[in-house]
């Protein structure tokens, strides 16, 4: 068998699993939390191997806006009021 046509599959084999990855990640990073749940269910449904499975699974968004940092589903209360500091110049 010729080991250029083997070198030029694998090449292309390698690129398209990256490229296919980093979209895969891009769009999971940037995209809205309505969008993010639904490729998430979608990936979860394919056969992946146990490591990506368990990181799609773990990002629970906890939060009122979607994220995770907790800072706005934690305090329920009455909004608290903005101080305004003078400059001291």
């Amino acid at each position: 068998m010729n080991t250029l046509f083997l070198f030029e599959v694998f090449q292309f084999f390698t690129i398209t699993t990256l490229v296919i990855g980093c979209t895969i990640y891009c769009l999971l990073t940037l995209s809205p939390n309505v969008i993010k749940q639904a490729l998430k269910l979608f990936l979860l449904r394919m056969p992946l191997p146990a490591f990506f499975r368990s990181k799609l699974q773990q990002n629970k968004a906890s939060g009122a806006c979607g994220s995770n940092c907790g800072g706005c589903s934690s305090q329920a209360g009455a909004p608290q009021p903005i101080k305004w500091h003078t400059s001291k110049h």
